[in-house]
């Protein structure tokens, strides 16, 4: 804005050389008698054509026209005004339209229209409304586009309420609402979460001879597939196709496919996909963004590949955004290989990768275990001048720490802060985990005292992460206060945090305590996940407290919690030690009904307790 300002000064300064820099047009017009008028013509020519890309230039005729006697009409400034307008210059319209006042034009409705949306766009609806009442003080009346304006500006600041008002305003004074006057509304309630409401007035619109068009439907189906309301989107889609005067195009169909994938409605997205297409309506990228979103995002990576392979046969280019869907789906599938085939392939195409692009396939690369071929993409990417962030670091220090590349991954860490990168809570956690990982305890302490001192605050992730490294290191008194200090900042333990703390009791020999902790869970109303009673139930065993451990297990299968291979390898060895074999062959029965597979301890000790056709028999060496 303040650019426009400043161009504004320094043309008024150039008003005594306007005629000069414009006598091609007396020459091309003709004689003096006749200039004035096709003067007029040959800046109606510019401005509808579109020729005024900058302020200079509309200032320029502006200027030339003040000087003209007699003045020129008021409709054609109201083109320059319009002009600049459209480039967003709008501060200087309202400086020019006082301008016009001074020197004698007398605006018209149209101009203060004009006038009217430069204050809505500048957010200054105040003046917006002085201006309305301008328009009846100079004895004219609002027309339709008057009230359109104001109401648009409204709804762009979210005041609904007022923007009804005004509404009702406009058609107690008899002024028409239009369709475009009904779809601002109706967006403008879309976008404050009043889907009902606006709904409501698409059905009232017939009420102001009006009719729905395309935009009214597509808003209000976007916005109900956004809120996860598909089925209701579905049935206003069927409405729309019943409507004789309404054609949907492929903007309704993407809101559609993509509602449709996200909730992982694929079969129906698939559907409405080849409905389109047999409609003659052809996709674009948005239309197969979602489509290879929604089948990545449900792990069906083969689909959203042909998909891709058909957009770009349509030579649809895909964008970085599509790119990076598929490389971060390929990775985590473990299709390391596809996905490197897809990141080169951006290069071939001219689309370049941004860091989410670089992140995801670094993590593929790590997952993969190939973290030198990591660290050189990292390289490759500073080495083209895009600047990694946090995340980017996040998925190197993660991989070097998962590697017991400490060092290195301290490296990488110090490196981020001395490039001015903020170290957020996730890569704190990160570094966290390795360091407690790899026995480097007084390290790890000292990095989460930085952590909190630097003005990170530890989330769940994190305070996991450490009571976990304080249990395993056998600093269980440190963990216990630290459980207890959590509420203090508020953040409740979690499920997973109990699992911990109880596992680090068992490990301790500390079985009451386990106990009491264990049954202190449903108090705070959590439910013990299968790791919570694995750990307790091998803890019982160890203890030789068979008649509570057998009890933990009918407990666990009354409440829905189903047991894993870990919980059936505890109960078989756990019988085992008691002699029960019968017991220990009924768990092992069950184990293989749900095609869970013995771990090599377990089959050792039933080899050693049975004979081997017994084992046989019973599938568990095959």
């Amino acid at each position: 804005m303040r650019k426009c300002c400043s161009g504004h000064k320094k043309v008024l300064l150039l008003t005594s050389r306007v005629f000069s820099n414009y006598r091609h047009v007396h020459n091309y017009y003709g004689t003096n008698n006749n200039r004035i008028s096709q003067l007029e013509r040959f800046v109606r020519d510019e401005c509808k054509s579109g020729r005024i890309k900058k302020l200079g230039d509309g200032l320029k005729y502006f200027d030339q026209l003040i000087l003209e006697r007699p003045l020129p009409s008021t409709s054609t400034f109201n083109h320059v005004l319009g002009s600049l307008s459209k480039i967003k210059c709008h501060s200087d319209v309202i400086l020019l339209y006082k301008k016009m006042i001074l020197v004698g034009i007398k605006p018209d409705v149209s101009t203060i229209n004009t006038v009217i949306n430069c204050c809505c766009k500048l957010g200054q609806m105040n003046h917006g409304f002085c201006l309305l009442g301008e328009i009846t003080k100079r004895g004219y009346h609002p027309d339709t586009i008057t009230f359109n304006t104001l109401i648009k500006g409204l709804c762009s600041e979210e005041k609904i309420d007022f923007a009804f008002e005004v509404f009702g305003k406009m058609t107690d004074t008899g002024i028409q609402p239009t369709a475009v006057t009904c779809n601002t509304i109706i967006h403008g309630l879309c976008r404050t979460g009043e889907v009902g409401l606006a709904l409501r007035l698409k059905n009232d619109m017939s009420r102001w001879k009006c009719r729905p068009d395309v935009v009214s439907y597509i808003v209000i189906i976007d916005t109900l597939c956004k809120g996860d309301l598909v089925d209701e989107a579905l049935v206003l889609f069927s409405e729309m196709l019943g409507d004789f005067y309404v054609v949907p195009d492929v903007v309704v169909y993407n809101s559609l496919i993509k509602g449709l994938c996200n909730s992982g409605r694929l079969t129906e997205a698939r559907r409405i996909f080849d409905e389109m297409v047999g409609k003659g309506i052809s996709g674009n990228m948005a239309t197969y963004k979602g489509m290879i979103h929604g089948f990545c995002l449900h792990g069906r990576w083969k689909e959203a590949t042909r998909y891709f392979d058909e957009m770009m046969d349509r030579e649809i280019l895909p964008d970085t955004i599509t790119f990076n869907i598929l490389i971060d789906s390929h990775c985590k599938d473990g299709m390391t290989e596809d996905a490197w085939g897809l990141f080169e392939l951006m290069d071939k195409l001219n689309i370049q990768p941004n860091q989410i692009t670089y992140s995801s396939m670094m993590n593929g690369l790590c997952l993969a275990g190939r973290l030198q071929d990591a660290v050189k993409l990292f390289d490759s990417m500073v080495h083209r001048g895009l600047d990694p962030n946090e995340f980017n670091y996040n998925v190197l220090i993660d991989g070097y720490c998962k590697n017991r590349k400490l060092d290195e991954a301290v490296q990488l860490f110090k490196k981020m802060k001395q490039n001015g990168l903020q170290v957020t809570t996730v890569v704190y956690t990160t570094l966290l985990r390795g360091l407690y990982r790899d026995g480097r305890f007084e390290t790890a302490q000292s990095l989460f005292n930085e952590m909190q001192s630097c003005g990170q605050n530890p989330n769940k992730f994190t305070y996991s992460t450490v009571l976990n490294g304080l249990c395993k290191n056998g600093k269980i008194g440190e963990a216990i206060v630290l459980f207890e200090s959590m509420k203090t900042t508020g953040i409740l333990p979690d499920i997973y945090m109990y699992a911990i703390l109880i596992h680090g009791f068992c490990q301790a020999g500390k079985l009451e305590d386990a106990r009491k902790l264990f049954n202190k869970i449903p108090k705070e109303g959590l439910v013990p996940n299968v790791i919570t009673y694995n750990t307790m139930m091998d803890s019982l065993f160890h203890n030789r407290m068979f008649l509570e451990a057998e009890r933990l297990i009918s407990e666990m299968e009354e409440k829905g919690c189903l047991p894993n291979s870990r919980t059936y390898d505890i109960l078989i060895k756990g019988f085992l030690k008691r002699n029960d074999t019968q017991k220990a062959l009924q768990y092992l029965c069950k184990m293989r009904e749900r095609k869970f597979m013995p771990s090599d301890s377990v089959v050792s000790l039933l080899v050693n307790t049975f004979s081997t056709d017994k084992i046989k028999s019973l599938e568990v060496l095959q």
